[in-house]
């Protein structure tokens, strides 16, 4: 079976019946010597294919490489956790015009939605915890930062006018 047949099962392409040409050329390289290369497993080439064409904003493209990330094995939390980490590098926008269309494909494999949450974090002691890990990695020096001692705007901040 072939890196493509694997990836998105049997048939070819639409664009196979307009540009053979193309098609060819595109799967001859894509299938055949990139996805050949190195010692990466499909399902990690599948993760950085989904956030590239999540980032590119190539959605047409990002629903097929979704179907195919389900065919090989990766699971819905983990095409989404791709997915959500592209939020704070190119915006909660593009990130959900990516979500709106993995939704589609998980619709269209019958996978519920929305998936069980895997958050990790609560609001209730991030900020705690975050500036526990910050003291450990940079010492009291954080603290001082955070807190100084006193400054020229001290009253300012209490309703004071400034003089």
């Amino acid at each position: 079976m072939g890196k493509y047949e694997q990836l998105f099962g049997k048939g070819e392409p639409a664009s196979y019946f307009t540009d053979p040409e193309f098609q060819n050329i595109l799967s001859s390289f894509i299938f055949g010597e990139v996805f050949f290369q190195g010692k990466l497993d499909d399902k990690i080439r599948e993760l950085i294919t989904i956030v590239v064409l999540t980032t590119n904003q190539t959605l047409p493209q990002l629903k097929a490489h979704v179907n195919a990330a389900l065919n090989i094995g990766l699971t819905p939390v983990e095409i989404k956790e791709a997915v959500y980490q592209c939020a704070p590098y190119i915006g909660f926008p593009k990130t959900f015009n990516a979500i709106n269309e993995v939704n589609e494909v998980f619709k269209a494999h019958n996978i519920a939605l929305p998936i069980d949450s895997q958050k990790t974090v609560d609001e209730g002691y991030r900020l705690s915890k975050g500036l526990a890990i910050q003291i450990e990695i940079f010492g009291d020096v954080i603290t001082k930062m955070r807190y100084p001692q006193s400054t020229a705007l001290e009253g300012v901040s209490r309703g004071e006018p400034l003089l």
